[in-house]
């Protein structure tokens, strides 16, 4: 076995070298995560890139035991994590340079049957977080600037996990900035630092939950508040508090509806009449794969006639050009994308809250809040505007 070079030892300037090379190939394809996945005798590397997982193209898709186990040591180091603790879970950051660019990387490590995996989320400091970036119609654009513009209230963000809902509560934040508003935020963990927001990040380890951050916030005079996640009774009932008290509070919940998002508060015990009164705005949100512009393809006319489905006839029907002229195209791929997409943006749902949509609330009669086709109805509109493909609006709303 000595003499299998994949066993020999592996040089500390290698896996140097070799770590920083993983670490540039995920941040080049514009991946969210890097997976270093324990094997046996190997690891496998992926990545997260638009949302899908695809492994690294060879010689880095799987490595030999010893060296991954070096790398596994390297990352662990710069995360500042501990070394000769393999069993238990930990988590750890540290930034990376690429050329002019900053990457925070955060380190999450769980042992499992063939060893410790290493799951690495790749953030760039710089993020396009401008809200008339996010994917809004130019008509939902407009109600969301003028419900930021309100003094109080409480403007929600739904949808499953990895919808994109932080990076649009970031983008809620940047668009209200000013001198003249003191804005704070609760997160766990801070993932994009903004200027002249003062952001706390929970604190597991010294018990500074949501909860308590919150609290402390408010005797900070904010303005606005930013709660990442409303996850429990008592970061949800502080959260009402100061909607209720003079203060805009934007949040976020993980739930696939509007309809959901309100069955869920109730289930976290919240006083549903004085929620009825303060909620001002509830989003509902996916993120779809973009069409890469370099090779995808008009739909030719025989393809147009076989989507003859009534849902697409009544998308069509209802289109008003507000993404763009009607051009729906197919994914082709190229060497500039990943199987003929390359980047994501957001299709939304939005509520805004009248007198009979609070007795709703309030009676959680939620059904009548499901009165639209959302978040699919906008990904449709974006299939005919020629900026996504059908199947991949199905892949994220069915």
């Amino acid at each position: 076995m000595s003499d299998n070079p994949i066993y020999t030892p592996v040089p500390l300037k290698n896996v140097i070298a070799l770590t920083d090379q993983l670490l540039e190939i995920a941040a080049m394809a514009g991946a969210s995560d890097l997976h270093l996945e324990p094997l046996f005798q190997s690891m496998r590397i992926r990545m997260r890139v638009d949302g899908l997982m695809q492994l690294l193209k060879p010689p880095f898709d799987q490595l030999p035991a010893t060296l991954a186990d070096a790398i596994v040591v390297r990352i662990k180091l710069l995360s500042e994590m501990d070394i000769s603790e393999s069993r238990r879970p930990q988590d750890g950051s540290f930034q990376w340079q690429l050329n002019d660019k900053r990457l925070d990387i955060r380190c999450s490590s769980l042992a499992g049957h063939w060893g410790e995996k290493l799951v690495l989320r790749l953030q760039w400091q710089q993020q396009n977080i401008d809200i008339c970036q996010q994917g809004l119609s130019p008509k939902q654009l407009q109600v969301v600037n003028h419900q930021l513009n309100k003094p109080q209230g409480l403007i929600l963000v739904t949808g499953p996990t990895g919808s994109g809902k932080t990076m649009f509560l970031y983008s809620c934040l940047k668009q209200i900035q000013a001198p003249h508003i003191n804005t704070v935020s609760a997160e766990d963990p801070v993932e994009v630092v903004l200027l002249d927001v003062h952001q706390v990040a929970v604190n597991n380890a010294i018990n500074l939950s949501f909860s308590q951050i919150l609290r402390a916030l408010l005797r900070q005079d904010p303005d606005v508040i930013m709660l990442g996640e409303l996850r429990d009774f008592d970061s949800a009932d502080v959260a009402l508090k100061a909607a209720q008290t003079g203060h805009l509070l934007l949040t976020s919940m993980h739930t696939s509806s509007l309809s959901e998002a309100v069955h869920r508060c109730h289930g976290l015990g919240v006083d549903m009449l004085a929620l009825s009164y303060c909620l001002s705005l509830i989003i509902n949100q996916r993120l779809v794969r973009r069409l890469c512009a370099q090779c995808k393809q008009p739909m030719t006319k025989v393809q147009l006639a076989s989507m003859s489905s009534e849902e697409w006839l009544n998308a069509v029907t209802t289109y008003d050009l507000g993404f763009g002229a009607v051009n729906p195209c197919l994914p082709i791929g190229c060497e500039a994308c990943h199987g003929g997409y390359k980047g994501r943006f957001g299709v939304f749902d939005i509520l805004v809250m009248d007198q009979s949509k609070r007795d709703s609330v309030a009676q959680r009669q939620v059904q009548e809040l499901e009165f639209g086709a959302g978040v699919r109805r906008q990904g449709l509109w974006r299939v005919i505007s020629g900026h996504t493909s059908i199947a991949e609006v199905n892949r994220v709303t069915w």
